[in-house]
């Protein structure tokens, strides 16, 4: 055995202890399917309140006992097609800049995933107290935006980061 499989194999367990446990959601149907993690549960109407205050509930709110880490989903009322993707991540990147000046933009793109175009936008903001990072990616569902969320506090960016990737790469959208 070469000393690097030896290193691997001794290291695996390692790597593997530090990573997030992910399970299988549906949402509309079976028509979106991702991967979310297992630690994140529903968000209490109490606390969707005093995050996001008057903001009408998306359709999936997923948040850690803390609600330092979030994951939510909603379909928009902006109709769409995969062409209009790119579009439309930089539509959202010209609205969060003008509403949000702390913006740090990190990176964006559109890519294929599950064969179908997906938009995404990383980002750094501001709360009241520290920096958060926000995860945006979005496709097509029955002709309008399909838009997730990922955000976590930016101490807890470098642990979620690789995991928001994951569940951002799960994204299968259309009945299978």
């Amino acid at each position: 055995m070469t000393i690097m499989k030896f290193l691997v194999f001794l290291l695996l367990p390692v790597f593997s202890f530090g990573q997030v446990k992910l399970d299988t959601i549906s949402i509309l149907n079976g028509e979106v399917k991702i991967l979310a993690p297992k630690k994140l549960s529903s968000m209490t109407d109490e606390m969707w309140t005093a995050k996001y205050q008057k903001r009408p509930r998306p359709i999936m709110v997923l948040t850690d006992q803390d609600g330092e880490v979030n994951l939510i989903a909603s379909l928009t009322q902006q109709p769409a097609t995969e062409n209009q993707i790119g579009a439309f991540k930089d539509l959202q990147i010209q609205q969060l800049k003008a509403q949000r000046p702390d913006l740090v933009l990190l990176s964006e793109g559109v890519m294929t995933v599950n064969a179908k175009k997906i938009g995404y936008i990383k980002f750094l903001t501001q709360a009241v107290d520290q920096k958060v990072f926000n995860y945006y990616f979005f496709g097509i569902v029955e002709g309008k935006v399909f838009l997730f969320s990922f955000n976590c506090i930016e101490n807890l960016q470098k642990k979620w980061e690789g995991t928001a990737d994951i569940i951002m790469a799960s994204l299968t959208i259309g009945k299978s």
